[in-house]
């Protein structure tokens, strides 16, 4: 069972250092690219409501204001799925209410993360 232990914690700590290395890297770059350009285009300003696939679309045109705001999202979703990984490594454990209190948590987060996409 140790064994088992040490692979999920391997997994989740890995989870969270490359999340972290990810989020930061994506907002450097997009600070990087808005100090250069000087100014947000398109992305941010005049748009009422932003929705995911607005954000994708502009990201892979490679707006620093999209780029900033798919780095939030990395960080945001970080520790989510660390919560999932602890879950599943729980469940795996036969340890039944760690991996229910590891669900709820999940549950918790995905309803106040979704509705800011809707």
């Amino acid at each position: 069972m140790t064994d088992k232990k040490n692979r999920a914690f391997s997994y989740i700590s890995s989870i969270l250092l490359i999340g972290s290395f990810c989020a930061a890297g994506l907002l450097f770059l997009g600070l990087g690219m808005l100090f250069i350009q000087g100014h947000p285009e398109g992305y941010l300003t005049g748009s009422s409501h932003l929705s995911f696939l607005t954000l994708i679309s502009h990201f892979f045109k490679g707006e620093p204001t999209a780029i900033i705001s798919f780095g939030i999202l990395v960080m945001m979703f970080t520790p989510f799925l660390r919560v999932v990984v602890a879950g599943f490594a729980f469940l795996s454990e036969r340890d039944f209410k760690y991996a229910l209190i590891a669900f709820g948590v999940m549950l918790i987060l995905l309803f106040t993360i979704v509705p800011s996409f809707i």
